[in-house]
């Protein structure tokens, strides 16, 4: 079928001729409904953000879902809640989003254009969970920088000149690249709500040996097996292994059993209930990049918002060289963070209950 001479607007005034690139069914308006909902924490308010109905944006939320032959959202009372599905396409949502923004800047503007890039790569855990929480502020203030985020499968690894930024846990040796510390990860036992009304709540380290114990390869090997920490004492469950922070995080939501977390999950979702018995580890976050790289603006002003925004330990207790157990107070700091880091079903605090310059 030849493509139409004149593209024509559609409701939400993106081009038909995007469709075309879709799978057959799918609308990429269809997703912008699914993003306004997420942003906005119910369908009412995101259809009055887009200038739709609230039937109407229901419908093709609806469809949506119908086309993907998932489910997206769990409808309560509380409003809707992002299911693993969910989750599992927001992400891409956001970023197709950003890029069509960018897209009619650019058609719009004889003068917008590309400025630059920068290249980075982060383990998966800040990749999955923390960073793209900022991407909105991010191309507020830079509209024209390319972002290009890469997920390293080990945080730890050396020198790569193929990325601009790195984010790792270990301090560089060499005098280049320049290596600051922008944040201190804390880690601790964290289990679902659903999880401790099913199983009994720990209250030492000795009494994990009685619940299912979820790891990642990379705490085995750096930290030795949960069956290290109690002393020998075998588990009672079979335990979980992974490689990956995000079916590890995943498996914690599900009620699988309980893992160590960084404290920071209790200020973006409160399924997550960490346990105060006494176990602690910590992990610094350090960003490196090369002097001669760190000159290119896009560069410069990436790293600027990474250390000043993202990373901004004044602000953000969970980040800070000293530990803080999570506490209920997190809940006002994070309404004043970009986004307000709170996820659209926020529930009660479930443990309540039981410069540079370059």
């Amino acid at each position: 079928m030849q493509r139409a001479a004149h593209m024509q607007e559609n409701e939400l005034g993106y081009p038909i001729l995007l469709e075309e690139d879709l799978p057959k069914g799918l609308a990429w308006d269809d997703f912008r409904i699914f993003l306004a909902v997420v942003q906005t924490g119910s369908v009412n308010r995101a259809a009055s953000h887009l200038g739709l109905s609230q039937p109407t944006a229901s419908r093709r939320l609806s469809r949506l879902e119908k086309r993907l032959g998932v489910s997206l959202f769990d409808r309560d009372r509380t409003g809707p809640r992002l299911t693993h599905h969910g989750r599992r396409i927001l992400n891409d949502v956001s970023a197709a989003g950003h890029s069509l923004t960018r897209a009619s800047r650019n058609a719009n503007s004889q003068q917008s254009k590309i400025e630059g890039d920068c290249r980075i790569v982060m383990g998966d855990g800040l990749a999955t969970y923390w960073m793209p929480r900022f991407l909105g502020k991010f191309y507020d203030l830079h509209p024209n920088i390319e972002l290009k985020m890469f997920v390293a499968q080990d945080s730890t690894a050396g020198k790569n000149e193929a990325f601009d930024v790195q984010f790792h846990y270990y301090e560089p040796i060499e005098v280049d690249p320049v290596s600051m510390r922008v944040a201190s990860l804390h880690f601790v036992p964290f289990a679902s709500r659903a999880y401790l009304e099913r199983h009994s709540t720990p209250k030492s380290v000795a009494d994990l040996a009685g619940h299912r114990m979820l790891e990642m390869t990379a705490y085995r090997i750096d930290k030795g097996p949960w069956s290290h920490w109690l002393g020998g004492v075998p588990l009672q469950s079979a335990p979980f292994l992974t490689n990956q922070s995000a079916p590890l995080a995943e498996a914690v939501r599900q009620g699988v059993g309980i893992a160590l977390l960084p404290t920071y999950v209790a200020a973006i979702d409160e399924n997550f209930v960490p346990l105060d018995i006494g176990l602690h580890l910590p992990a610094p976050v350090f960003m490196s990049f090369q002097r001669d790289v760190a000159k290119k603006w896009s560069v410069r002003a990436s790293i600027n918002f990474f250390r000043d925004v993202v990373f901004q330990r004044k602000t953000m207790p969970w980040f800070t060289e000293e530990f803080q157990f999570p506490q209920p107070s997190w809940h006002a700091i994070r309404e004043k963070l970009p986004g307000g880091l709170s996820e659209p079903d926020v529930l009660s605090a479930p443990w309540e209950h039981s410069a540079l310059s370059v």
